[in-house]
């Protein structure tokens, strides 16, 4: 989602608003303090006509492709790609931080398995 949401330049309140929550409550979300859930994810994706399965693709060859699709010739590398690159690793600490506040277990949010 932080992807998506940097890359559209939307801000939290706006990706907030269409799942009705405040802006604060969808922060932490991002920060994986609080879930998402399926239905709002799916909300989300039907109103900026995202398709849902790259919320689980491989995050790093799905921006590649985001800077050869938006900027095929550009050699400078765009603001939201550094933007991006930036919220992802404060959100995998957060998660990991967050993940095992619940289950007392380290958790790789990139590989997607417990350590």
């Amino acid at each position: 989602m932080i992807a998506h949401r940097i890359w559209s330049r939307l801000t939290q309140t706006e990706m907030g608003d269409i799942i009705g929550v405040s802006f604060q409550q969808y922060q932490k979300m991002e920060k994986c303090v609080n879930r998402i859930y399926a239905e709002d994810l799916q909300r989300i994706c039907e109103e900026k006509k995202w398709d849902i399965t790259m919320m689980y693709a491989d995050s790093d060859a799905m921006l590649d492709e985001w800077m050869q699709r938006d900027y095929p010739n550009n050699r400078a590398i765009p603001r939201e790609y550094e933007q991006v690159k930036e919220m992802w690793k404060k959100s995998e600490i957060s998660a990991d931080k967050y993940y095992k506040r619940r289950t007392e277990k380290l958790y790789n949010v990139m590989t997607n398995r417990e350590e």
